[in-house]
């Protein structure tokens, strides 16, 4: 076995001594990091029971495609198929979800290694990686699919083959370029708002599809070919070969074979090139480095900006926590993407129930200002929960500050509140202008109420269990936290915020039920007193016990290195 594998690294010109050492290598790593973080393959098994039924079946179909449906459409579904997976190494990165876990060639240029090596061990390499097993059993369809042409094995297998390469090699260069570009501040927010906007328009594409689908009719979709455009991408001409070579165009085959090895090139030498040029200080994405611009000195600080704002009655510790909140809710891409979906996530909501019925918007009832409390809720959840854990390296700064801390927990309390309060006032505003009733205003009121509360109870929660976070990180995924801790951030906590904050809510309910309005006013008013007695006791009370476990949350907030 050794002898045959050193003949097959020997046809290609590669070191076959140094090709198992990186191999061993690579698998040495592998069970290391199982090892150190047990998690990971507890994980991996979640993922796998989860989704491998779902890939499981969906490449059951397409082989079932490839047997059963009648020409052209076998060779389509594989363009299709493998022009998907494709886009998906490719996108996959974008969204801070590594497919390719290989070695850090970063660190292997300083040995005496060849750039062909190099290259054929992070391919080989990619064999232990838990996606490409998902890929298996698409490839393995495709093999079901044409078993009865032996003679088209011939290009079907390195047209596989090709196709995998190119999607690891597609994979593997954008996991090169995230050292700088992905990592950057103008990428990370803009995909923030481009991902955001992607998952709520998945609805309306769908939508769509099935409209157009509705309109065009079997006869119309019968002599659609996908793979007339698909064959121009990469892994598109692998398909278009194996189509070639079925109407036995041997030559069309080769040709198309030789378009897609081309494309595996000219992507390994761009991934190579961007690797050479960021691991030795180039940057390959980089703009060049402008002056520094003197920054002039405002007038004016931030705190005197928030005290103008009617917060002057607030100690000076929790005003500037509140100006320095509002900043890291912008500037934080992950907070802002809680805010990003506290804006759209009740917008997708109605369109989704109002589609193609949008005059039904005007027939509202008043009493659906009583949603406004629940969009609040919603907000405020997201923005707040782990408050502490958000601050993520900058929490020793905080905790070495000499500040009483229930003053700092109310700056920051505030600031979510303020911040949650925005989407409830874009649909309150929304609901003034269909419904024109006044107890949009009291739905507000009690929304506003609601957001103190919950955030009350999420005070407590964050200096009881907070775990750490990344903020470096272009996604809301947890960087950590033991399992009590997310099961009381998940089964826990939500109760809680509905009985805390079910009394800023009961009264207005209650008074539009029964239609007693002098109910409705005085319950709401009285309801936005407690959650203000609510927050005010809870933030002290978090202040007294952080005061007791700075050591313990700051330990469980700080991230591994």
């Amino acid at each position: 076995m050794a002898g045959v594998a050193e003949r097959v690294f020997a046809m290609f010109k590669l070191d076959a001594a140094k090709q198992q050492a990186l191999l061993r290598l690579r698998l040495l790593l592998l069970r290391r990091q199982f090892e150190r973080e047990p998690g990971r393959m507890v994980g991996f098994m979640v993922f796998l029971a989860i989704f491998g039924p779902l890939v499981l079946l969906v490449a059951t179909a397409s082989g079932f495609v490839y047997v059963a449906a009648p020409d052209p459409w076998p060779v389509q579904a594989m363009g299709i198929v493998l022009s998907a997976l494709w886009l998906i190494w490719i996108v996959l990165p974008l969204l801070a979800f590594r497919t390719n876990e290989g070695l850090d060639l970063s660190r292997l240029l300083v040995y005496p290694l060849r750039t062909r090596d190099w290259v054929a061990s992070t391919l080989l390499g990619t064999l232990f990686d838990g996606p490409s097993y998902v890929t298996l059993p698409f490839f393995l369809a495709m093999l079901v699919g044409w078993l009865d042409q032996p003679l088209l094995l011939i290009v079907l297998l390195p047209a596989i083959v090709i196709a995998y390469l190119l999607m690891i090699a597609a994979g593997q260069l954008v996991l090169t370029a995230s050292m700088g570009l992905l990592r950057s501040r103008r990428f990370r927010d803009l995909s923030i708002v481009v991902f955001s906007l992607l998952g709520s328009s998945c609805y309306f594409i769908n939508r769509g599809v099935e409209a157009w689908a509705r309109a065009a009719g079997a006869a119309e979709l019968s002599q659609i070919e996908p793979l007339n455009f698909l064959r121009w991408l990469p892994p598109g001409a692998c398909a278009q070969a194996v189509a070639s070579a079925s109407a036995g165009d041997w030559s069309g085959a080769l040709l198309w074979l030789g378009y897609a090895t081309a494309w595996l090139a000219v992507l390994l030498w761009a991934w190579w090139k961007v690797l050479v040029r960021m691991t030795t200080g180039a940057a390959a994405w980089s703009a060049p480095a402008l002056a520094p611009r003197k920054v002039q000195q405002k007038r004016t600080s931030t705190g005197d900006a928030i005290a103008a704002l009617g917060f002057a009655w607030l100690p000076t510790p929790a005003r500037a926590m509140l100006a320095k909140e509002l900043k890291a809710i912008w500037r934080v891409p992950q907070r802002r993407i809680a805010l990003l979906q506290s804006v759209l996530a009740p917008f997708v909501l109605i369109i989704a129930v109002f589609f193609g019925e949008m005059d039904a918007l005007s027939r509202l009832p008043e009493w659906t200002a009583l949603g406004l409390p629940a969009i609040m809720l919603f907000a405020a959840w997201g923005l707040s929960t782990n408050m502490l854990g958000m601050e993520s390296r900058g929490l020793t700064m905080l905790l070495l500050t000499p500040a009483p801390r229930w003053q700092l927990l109310l700056g920051k309390g505030l600031a979510y509140s303020l911040m949650a309060f925005v989407p409830t006032a874009i649909y309150a505003a929304v609901l003034t202008v269909i419904a024109g009733s006044s107890l949009i205003l009291f739905g507000l009121l009690a929304g506003a109420g609601t957001a103190l509360a919950v955030i009350a109870v999420n005070m407590v929660a964050s200096v009881y269990y907070p775990f750490p976070f990344d903020e470096n990180r272009t996604t809301r995924q947890r960087s950590g936290g033991g399992c009590a801790t997310g099961v009381v951030q998940v089964v826990f906590a939500p109760p809680v915020m509905a009985v805390a904050a079910a009394p800023t809510v009961l009264p207005m309910a209650l008074g539009v039920w029964w239609k007693l309005p002098l109910l409705t006013t005085l319950g709401t008013l009285i309801g936005l007193i407690y959650a203000a007695v609510l927050f005010v006791a809870l933030a002290r009370y978090a202040g007294q016990v952080l005061t007791t476990r700075e050591a313990e949350v700051l330990a469980a907030a700080t991230l591994e290195r």
